[in-house]
């Protein structure tokens, strides 16, 4: 495979990947093609590997790059683009492409089950740390001072305890969507060793 070939395949796997990693791919193996001196018709595979294994390292780097982003910074966004290079690895590298649906299928139903019952107990917090306020709304209608007290004392522990609910679920849907890429990230590397 020439070099003019060789680019064309890769950019054609590398287009998934944000603007700055696929530039900087291009830029490199482009110029380290320059730097060696290959020509139009030299077999350029012999030197760095198929297409398939460049586009596989690039989106390993890539990916473990995101991954360290993702751990450091955090946020949603950071994880879901971890998410999207562990999806690209899994396509890019040299595995039956029925078992890399199957894999992300998998992946996909146990994000989506994740966030649903994490958001579902994220409601439950929200929802106990609302029945604190009203039931703080509701001291004023109490008959006695001593009843007022007592609402008001509910109320504040419904809400503290709705409160630290919310920080607790949201912390480990966290953690369990970094242990989710991490695992999808050690069977995209087997399965790559194992081909």
């Amino acid at each position: 495979m020439n070099k003019n070939k060789f680019l064309a395949e890769l950019s054609r796997k590398l287009r998934r990947l944000p603007k700055e990693d696929y530039d900087d791919a291009m830029k490199y193996y482009t110029e380290f093609f320059l730097d060696a001196g290959i020509d139009e018709n030299q077999d350029v595979v012999p030197m760095v590997g198929t297409v398939d294994e460049v586009a596989s390292r690039i989106l390993e780097e890539c990916s473990e790059k995101q991954m360290i982003k993702a751990e450091q910074e955090g946020g949603a966004k950071n994880n879901s683009r971890a998410v999207w290079y562990v999806i690209l690895g899994i396509f890019a590298a040299p595995i039956a492409f029925p078992i890399a649906i199957a894999l992300v299928s998998v992946m996909f139903a146990l994000v989506v089950t994740i966030v649903a019952v994490v958001g579902s107990l994220l409601l439950a917090g929200a929802s106990v740390a609302v029945s604190g306020f009203v039931v703080i709304f509701a001291a004023f209608w109490a008959e006695t001072f001593a009843q007022g007290i007592l609402i008001v004392g509910i109320g504040l522990v419904c809400l503290s305890l709705g409160t630290m609910m919310c920080i607790g679920f949201f912390k480990l849907g966290a953690v369990i969507i970094k242990g989710i890429i991490k695992l999808f990230k050690n069977i995209g590397k087997k399965s790559k060793e194992q081909s």
